[in-house]
């Protein structure tokens, strides 16, 4: 699990670091401080050495289309992902984690003529090669200076990884191709929508483990109702179906947004075993009368897959729930980090169960 994270040149953060992390972590502030940029910054951590989340990141924000122009003033997709915009600057992610120690990931775009050289030698020795386009290399440099090109590079103990993604005549491409992440990791966005076939496949493989039923359990805290879960095939689409005990099951998106919601975040925790979930807005959909309960059920769902979790939330509610569940279970693995600006930089201000329980009592702001 992440014990601490440092940031530089990431979005809004020039130099930002946040430590004395738990299993479950829940991320405040105002509005513009950061709390999203700070789940894409782990999620990119979490991937190592796919570059091809730096796309991915966009989209959750909405941006999924994005107009390419191979030209050597255009910007590039991935520009909003540096500090200010400013592509010169070198991204360090660098993540501390309790059972592999140190990683830093560093993204760039390579610009010096030493490095475009040693990017074009890389490529005409090891990418494959089309045989009508073999000519293209012939050319070697020049292709990689029209090319627009993001560099990752991943460093753990004495092991160094790069890879590179390509956008140039012949498309998009990752070269060399990505190995896995070293541990699953799951990014629930708070405006896109999951497909329905991915929720079911995650709730065959629950199935598969004989661990249906915690899905259900779950579940019964917004419809007590509930009976069983099957997939069922409507318009070609695999879908989730609830049985109410009604003349036939209920496809899980008519039973409201609450239901999807908390199907979509213990699926996610029950497949990422010894991995991470990064929730946006945790507690839209879910009426406030239920979050203490989701609180306890996330908890127990996350010890039971030692799955590591980090949410943002604007609402009180939630907060005062997340700490009265942690409260009253066996162990408080619960963190509250608050996100603010001060003097111009983001700081983090985190809350233990002590200093949280005084906050609340005091009836302090800490959103």
């Amino acid at each position: 699990m992440y014990k601490s994270l440092k940031i530089n040149n990431f979005r809004c953060f020039e130099s930002f670091s946040i430590d004395k992390l738990a299993r479950i972590n829940l991320i405040v502030g105002k509005n513009n401080v950061g709390k999203t940029a700070l789940l894409e910054a782990l999620f990119l951590h979490c991937g190592a050495y796919n570059p091809e989340l730096a796309f991915r990141v966009n989209a959750f924000r909405g941006i999924e289309s994005i107009k390419v122009e191979l030209t050597g003033w255009a910007e590039t997709p991935w520009d909003s992902l540096f500090y200010n915009f400013d592509s010169n600057r070198v991204i360090e992610i660098t993540g501390e984690n309790s059972t592999s120690g140190t990683k830093k990931l560093k993204i760039k775009i390579p610009r010096k003529p030493a490095e475009l050289k040693r990017i074009s030698y890389f490529l005409s020795k090891h990418e494959p090669k089309i045989k009508e386009e073999a000519d293209v290399y012939k050319s070697g440099l020049w292709q990689v200076e029209t090319a627009k090109i993001l560099e990752f590079t991943f460093e753990q103990k004495n092991t160094i990884r790069t890879s590179y993604l390509i956008l140039d005549q012949r498309g998009a491409r990752i070269f060399p191709f990505p190995v896995p992440p070293p541990f699953p990791a799951f990014f629930q966005a708070s405006k896109i929508k999951i497909p329905f076939k991915e929720e079911a496949e995650r709730f065959g493989k629950l199935e598969l483990n004989g661990k249906q039923n915690l899905l259900l359990d779950v579940l019964k805290i917004i419809e007590p109702r509930l009976k069983r879960l099957l997939i069922l095939v409507m318009g070609g689409e695999p879908i989730i179906h609830g049985d109410l005990g009604e003349s036939q099951p209920i496809p899980l998106p008519l039973m409201g947004e609450g239901m999807v919601k908390l199907t979509n975040i213990i699926l996610h925790i029950a497949n990422a075993s010894n991995g991470v979930v990064l929730i946006d807005e945790i507690d839209n959909g879910l009426h406030h009368s239920v979050l203490k309960s989701v609180w306890k059920a996330i908890a127990e769902a996350a010890h039971a897959f030692n799955t590591q979790i980090f949410a943002s939330t604007h609402s009180m509610d939630c907060i005062i729930a997340a700490h009265e569940a942690f409260s009253e279970s066996k162990a408080y693995d619960f963190r509250l980090h608050r996100l603010e600006w001060r003097e111009g930089k983001i700081i983090t201000i985190s809350y233990d169960k002590k200093i949280l329980d005084a906050a609340i009592n005091s009836e302090l702001e800490v959103r």
